[in-house]
């Protein structure tokens, strides 16, 4: 399984992102994650942790969405987000799922803008926690 993340989104950003991504592919090493997110602000926890980042695809991505951001205005007019740029992936189909714990009206909007919804379900579903 090919994994994105938003490595800038939520609290303690990219921080916990890396965190929990070195933990997940620990778990699971025949699935890739991809980070999505400032590259060098990516690399520099890698650095902090001692962390090899060469079996991660980081994303470079210019623009990040905030917490207080307004989703729709956000998506619109920050093409080069993390969340934009991931949810693009999916659709190219080089990610299997995309999953970021940071502006949630975002990346509703970018589901919906970027991937379409399916016929017959009107918005993409919040998953709070996985097994």
């Amino acid at each position: 399984m090919r994994l994105g993340l938003d490595a800038m989104g939520g609290d303690f950003a990219p921080l916990e992102a890396v965190k929990g991504a070195i933990q997940y592919s620990a778990e699971n090493p025949d699935h890739h994650i991809s980070l999505f997110g400032d590259q060098i602000a990516i690399e520099q926890v890698f650095t902090e942790l001692n962390a090899d980042s060469s079996a991660y695809t980081i994303v470079h991505c210019s623009e990040q969405i905030g917490m207080s951001e307004h989703g729709a205005r956000a998506v619109a007019t920050k093409k080069n987000s993390s969340i934009n740029v991931g949810t693009s992936y999916v659709k190219e189909g080089a990610i299997d799922c995309f999953i970021g714990s940071g502006n949630t009206g975002a990346m509703l909007v970018s589901s919906i803008f970027i991937l379409k919804p399916i016929v017959g379900i009107d918005r993409p579903t919040i998953t709070s926690i996985l097994p």
